[in-house]
């Protein structure tokens, strides 16, 4: 078993019995490892001054953007849609008129006739009319 105070207590990385085990660092690996230091700082240095970037980048291009589809692009779909209400109001008249002076006579007949050929099918579709054509053996049509 291991006391609390054994986990934090630093044991050296080479053997005790090893020449030189407690000596003092030398300049040379303090300086390496204060430069380890440094290139890691930099880095993130480097990384935030890149996110920085990136943010101010994107607060001036999308606000424009928004003013640019405010300013064009929504007043031009609203004229649009004016338009198109206008030229809705004004065509109903003419093609009431001629919906209803027009002669449609064979129109009548094609839809009657169109409209059977639909219901049939359909009723060929219903699921005891494919059972009964199963047991048949043959597909009516």
């Amino acid at each position: 078993m291991h006391e609390a105070g054994d986990m934090t207590t630093s044991k050296p990385l080479t053997s005790p019995g090893a020449a030189g085990a407690h000596a003092p660092t030398s300049h040379t690996e303090i300086f390496e490892e204060d430069a380890s230091l440094v290139a890691v700082a930099a880095a993130d240095t480097l990384r935030a001054v890149e996110v920085v970037g990136a943010v101010l980048v994107g607060l001036l291009v999308c606000p424009p953007l928004a003013i640019l589809a405010f300013v064009f692009v929504v007043p031009f779909l609203v004229v649009a849609l004016v338009v198109g209400l206008l030229v809705a109001v004004l065509s109903t008249p003419y093609l009431l008129v001629h919906h209803f002076r027009g002669h449609h006579e064979g129109h009548l007949s094609v839809l009657a006739h169109r409209l059977r050929h639909a219901a049939r099918a359909l009723f060929d579709l219903a699921p005891h009319r494919i059972v009964a054509d199963v047991r048949n053996g043959s597909a009516r049509r």
